[in-house]
């Protein structure tokens, strides 16, 4: 779950105190005893490398709307009230910030920026200095104090006290960094890469996943797919529609296409830009944030209507509180008068716990735990 701070200068303070002291404590107190300079010099790169992406992940800003940008056919025309201007798809709108960021993945409390399109991959990138710096790190403080365990016998200026210090106390704090960076960078790679999700979308497609369990989500599909394509509300589709209704078993995935997610290589080459600059300090994605690259199960076409409801724009229920289940006081009814079936939504209670604003994934996060200004939705 997300990390709230009372004071967000922490944010920064915190991981510079821990990289000034776990790192140049280890190199001067420790590493300086018995490694090679060669090694050494790789050890400082390596922790300036930490220093600079982080730096770039900080005051890179992770991009916002051109002004008067204006959705394409057939998209869900999300208006933010703050910002005065239509959110291209993927983008939210950061309660920190104040303002519009595209493919928002997160407010980051530690670098006191959002992580966005443009600064994604510097994000990445300090994820992958302090894993790469904080595993080798820890491989040679563990070899360090074997050794000194295997020789304790042995005279006392093969090593001092300050080094046994210092031993005791970096070995847990530097395998506490990277047990914690690794886990997510991990979450990073299976949302992004594997799956094309920032971890916004990724607790939306939870979300949906919970709709559909709780058999909630194909009366949202429906009512937005009428909406959306008003036109194609024959007679056949609706008879098709409610033969769908009634059906005991169809699977999510026969109702929910996230359109982003091509294959794990196209993915990463949109978040992280060309293999050749993925670890160049200034590389950066190929895009502009507003329009994103599609699968082909997403491509619209006059079928049948479950291929038609995979082909709904990203969220499929719109993102918005509107319909319901059959089921309980907040419903859409659904009645037959004179053979015709007929439908009466219902608005969402927003205390609601099934409300988007309110739902939270298995890891207890709400959209607000991600920086999303759920009043400016």
């Amino acid at each position: 779950m997300p990390v709230q701070l009372k004071w967000p200068f922490l944010g920064i303070a915190i991981p510079c105190f821990l990289i000034s002291f776990i790192g140049y404590n280890a190199h001067y107190f420790i590493l300086s005893n018995f490694l090679s300079t060669q090694k050494q010099i790789w050890f400082e790169f390596s922790l300036t490398m930490i220093w600079f992406s982080y730096y770039l992940a900080i005051y890179t800003l992770p991009g916002q709307p051109l002004p008067n940008f204006q959705p394409s056919k057939n998209s869900w025309k999300s208006y933010c009230k703050k910002c005065r201007n239509y959110k291209p798809e993927r983008a939210h709108h950061c309660k920190t910030c104040n303002q519009c960021v595209l493919a928002m993945d997160h407010h980051c409390p530690w670098t006191k920026n959002c992580v966005g399109y443009y600064n994604f991959p510097h994000f990445m990138r300090f994820l992958f200095w302090v894993i790469a710096t904080t595993g080798y790190l820890l491989y040679e403080l563990c070899l360090r104090a074997y050794f000194i365990l295997s020789n304790h016998n042995s005279p006392t200026y093969l090593w001092n006290k300050s080094e046994l210090i210092f031993l005791t106390i970096l070995i847990p704090m530097d395998g506490f960094i990277l047990l914690t960076i690794s886990i997510l960078f991990i979450r990073c790679l299976s949302n992004q890469i594997f799956c094309g999700r920032t971890q916004i979308e990724t607790w939306e497609y939870e979300r949906l996943e919970g709709l559909y369990y709780s058999k909630r989500l194909l009366p949202h599909l429906l009512a937005n797919f009428w909406e959306l394509y008003p036109e194609l509300r024959t007679r056949e589709l609706e008879d098709e529609a409610s033969r769908l209704s009634t059906r005991r078993r169809i699977g999510l995935d026969h109702l929910v296409n996230f359109p982003y997610d091509i294959d794990p290589w196209s993915n990463t080459i949109e978040f992280l830009g060309s293999p050749l600059f993925w670890l160049w300090p200034f590389g950066k994605p190929k895009g502009d944030g507003m329009f994103f690259p599609k699968n082909d199960i997403s491509e619209f076409e006059e079928t049948n209507l479950t291929d038609m409801l995979l082909a709904l724009p990203w969220p499929p229920d719109g993102g918005k509180d509107k319909v319901i289940s059959i089921d309980g006081p907040n419903a859409v009814e659904t009645t037959v008068r004179d053979g015709e079936q007929v439908i009466r939504k219902r608005l969402v209670d927003p205390r609601d716990p099934s409300s988007r604003t309110q739902w939270q994934n298995t890891w207890g996060e709400n959209l607000e735990d991600f920086g999303v200004d759920v009043d400016a939705e």
